[in-house]
């Protein structure tokens, strides 16, 4: 018997305009570095390591013993790879930011109009080795943060858990979006080599530590943090700076000028 009103075939799906909303949320972006970056960056590793190095450590949490520093002088030696760091977080900041400002089509389109100079400010390698782990931090001194990974373990063992398999992955950790049905407040992500992960500094995440039969099995992978800043921010910035030198320079000459000294002015009684 055929219901009435029944259709007699499921309606073909509309199609309509959607645009999602999401202002609130801190974006990752993972990228697949092309076979010739990646060449760039194993030499870069190389030419980092091959002598006695310089350790970033001390200003890191990490409890990882070896994490040499990628000084200036050494970036300036590679700048395809430098290159390539400055417009990956330009481009990412662009996205970031559309996102941010989608509800406000008119600060958005004054946002992208704006050129954006960045800025690498610090970046170092972290050769990890089983046991070891960084734990739940984030980035100061910076505005975006980014990890790419060169080498992961051979001989990793694998862990006890199987629905719970996190040992010497990556999790980006947020509660900014507190509704349980439609938002997660962490994210793990197997490293591989040649993937790249960038994120706002301030975005808390940790590196869980990883067993193996190879008590020398490595996990390599290097960080770099960065600065941006848009040209009309730079202009103002660099006309207050002019502004302090100058208030600074008058504020020294009437101190030189005898005539404008107070500090022998009795107090009245």
């Amino acid at each position: 018997m055929k219901l009435k009103n029944s259709p007699d075939k499921t309606p073909e799906p509309q199609q309509f305009s959607v645009e999602y909303i999401q202002p609130w949320s801190n974006m990752i972006c993972k990228i697949k570095l092309k076979d010739e970056i990646f060449e760039e960056l194993q030499k870069l590793y190389d030419y980092t390591t091959k002598d006695k190095w310089k350790s970033f450590g001390k200003q890191l949490v990490g409890q990882i013993n070896e994490e040499p520093e990628v000084t200036q002088e050494i970036m300036s030696k590679f700048p395809n790879w430098t290159n390539f760091c400055l417009q990956t977080v330009a481009q990412y900041v662009r996205t970031a930011m559309t996102q941010v400002l989608s509800t406000e089509p008119e600060k958005l389109r004054e946002f992208l109009g704006e050129e954006i100079f960045t800025r690498l400010t610090t970046m170092w390698f972290v050769n990890q080795k089983p046991g070891e782990y960084n734990p739940v931090h984030i980035h100061t001194n910076c505005k975006v943060s980014a990890v790419v990974y060169l080498q992961t373990p051979k001989e990793q063992v694998k862990g006890r858990k199987d629905h719970y398999q996190s040992d010497g992955k990556i999790t980006f950790m947020n509660n900014s979006g507190t509704d349980m049905n439609f938002a997660s407040s962490q994210c793990t992500f197997e490293p591989k080599s040649g993937d790249m992960y960038i994120f706002p500094a301030l975005q808390h995440h940790m590196v869980w530590p990883y067993r193996s039969a190879n008590p020398d099995d490595l996990r390599v992978s290097l960080s770099f943090n960065a600065d941006f800043t848009t040209k009309r921010n730079l202009e103002k910035e660099q006309d207050m700076q002019q502004k302090m030198y100058e208030d600074m320079k008058k504020m020294k000459e009437s101190e030189n000028d005898k005539s404008t000294d107070v500090s022998n002015i009795n107090k009245s009684g």
